[in-house]
């Protein structure tokens, strides 16, 4: 057992634990609340790190902080501990009770995080309107640094940015439905949030909920499970703006279609503001019912891409200013030359460049950024000035991409659908295919492809490249297909 397994720890692995766990929280407290993790991981941490199963396993001190910091923290905690320590290991939460009664493996957080620990004994008593009801039951956690002031404008979001400005400051009047499209992690959570918090701020009496698609779908699901459909309904009568973030996850659920087809109606009706974000535009939008696609698309679309060179360097150094921390100019401009499609990525790149300099103690040098680059997935070579390597990493995606219009072709088929959570037997055997490509002959991390695909987590990476390759070894069809497709790539 493991609880077994930990008090056989030596001094030395138990110190190791402690500094990884300083590590984590540290970087964990660049995104979340600093109370709340000092409420719902003060009793849990890093108990055991299975290589063989590449697990790492974290304890909580009972059922109740381990279920409420899942829904707080997972998907966090689960990407801070794979930039951290390894990104190909996965997370497995467990009841651990000897951290009730406190445990060497712990460390003080309120000090860590610098927090006034005479407010440790001090809940604020809450009297439950209706807003915090519907709070509560949604499990809404809004991040107050999600603002239109830190919100870089360049030339390919400044529409979606004015309006999403507009809408925050005029909600109910401007531009309702507003809809916002881009690629992954290029701010469009960051637009909602920042809509929500001046929302709230200028209409304190209003009821503002912003949900991502796949915790809709969970309501929705368990609603009609436990024949509290009505009730849900009831608890939406009582919102007056409502954000739907990654909407694309609807895609054949048919139910919860029809019944957020029906909320949208309600909402328009009464003239409640809605506001709705994906990866792609309305018409683009897979196995969604043409008519929610219609209603998407009434109003305002607006789109989000990638930023420039002189775009990103911005994003850098707005970043490093929020944090009140320096970096070298140069080592900016080699993360922005490499980093080119991705908002969030700019940021891990410098929370693991932060981390190291906090714990190190040491000015951070190129070798660092390099070594980050290379943690985060990117082709790296030192003796290639950074603009030379910046254009290798930008050639090896665009070739990428040929090979995946090129696969999307021969099966007939978009690469939207590629790039979709269909489960048709020639998408998922394309899309398959394509994932074993981009590991063996593009050495893609397991993150890098799915973040490519737009799923959420490696381990689906994982298993649909341990699926295709099973399949290569029986199926004669499949063999062929992939012998063709590697030899376009060695073209």
């Amino acid at each position: 057992m493991l609880i077994d397994i930990v008090e056989q720890y030596d001094s030395e692995k138990k110190q190791y634990f402690k500094e990884l766990r300083t590590k984590v929280i540290l970087q964990l407290s660049t995104q979340q609340d600093h109370k709340k993790i000092v409420t719902f991981l003060s009793k849990a941490w890093i108990i055991n790190i299975e290589d063989y199963e590449k697990k790492v396993y974290i304890g909580f001190a009972n059922d109740f902080m381990l279920s409420n910091a899942k829904k707080i923290f997972n998907k966090t905690l689960k990407e801070t501990i794979q930039t951290v320590y390894n990104p190909q290991y996965t997370v497995e939460y467990i009841v651990y009770p000897p951290f009730s009664n406190g445990s060497e493996l712990l460390i003080d957080l309120w000090e860590l995080l610098n927090i006034d620990t005479s407010k440790k004994q001090k809940p604020d008593p809450i009297s439950k309107s209706i807003k915090d009801q519907l709070t509560d039951y949604f499990w809404i956690l809004f991040d107050p640094s999600f603002r239109f002031d830190n919100f870089i404008a360049w030339a390919n979001n400044q529409f979606a940015f004015s309006a999403a400005k507009a809408v925050a400051e005029n909600p109910w009047m401007a531009y309702n439905p507003l809809f916002i499209y881009g690629n992954v992690w290029l701010g469009k959570t960051h637009l909602m949030q920042a809509i929500w918090n001046e929302i709230i701020q200028n209409n304190p009496d209003k009821v503002i909920i912003y949900l991502p698609a796949t915790k809709l779908v969970d309501e929705i699901v368990w609603a009609l499970q436990h024949n509290k459909m009505s009730t849900l309904m009831r608890k939406f009568d009582d919102v007056d703006a409502l954000l739907i973030d990654d909407i694309q996850f609807l895609a054949d659920k048919d139910k919860t279609q029809e019944i957020f087809h029906n909320i949208f109606n309600d909402f328009q009706s009464k003239k409640k503001q809605i506001i709705i974000s994906s990866d792609r535009p309305p018409k683009e939008l897979l196995h969604i019912e043409p008519r929610l696609k219609t209603r998407f698309a009434l109003w305002l679309v607006a789109d989000i891409h990638a930023p420039d060179y002189e775009t990103r360097i911005a994003i850098l150094q707005s970043k490093l200013e929020i944090k009140q921390e320096s970096i070298d100019s140069e080592l900016l401009a080699i993360i922005a030359q490499h980093i080119t499609s991705n908002v969030r990525e700019l940021e891990w790149a410098l929370n693991i460049l932060l981390t190291r300099k906090k714990l190190s103690w040491n000015e951070i040098s190129e070798d660092d950024v390099y070594a980050c680059l290379q943690t985060l997935g990117y082709s790296t070579q030192h003796h290639m000035s950074s603009f030379e390597a910046g254009n290798q990493n930008m050639k090896w995606n665009n070739s990428f991409d040929k090979i995946v219009e090129m696969v999307a072709n021969y099966y007939s088929i978009s690469v939207a659908e590629l790039k979709s959570d269909s489960r048709k037997k020639e998408i998922t055997t394309a899309r398959q295919i394509l994932m074993l490509i981009a590991k063996k002959h593009f050495r893609r991390t397991l993150e890098k492809i799915w973040m490519y695909f737009g799923w959420k987590n490696h381990a689906t990476a994982i298993y649909a490249i341990s699926n295709i390759e099973k399949k290569l070894k029986s199926d004669e069809d499949i063999q062929q297909d992939y012998q063709i497709f590697t030899e376009w790539v060695e073209q």
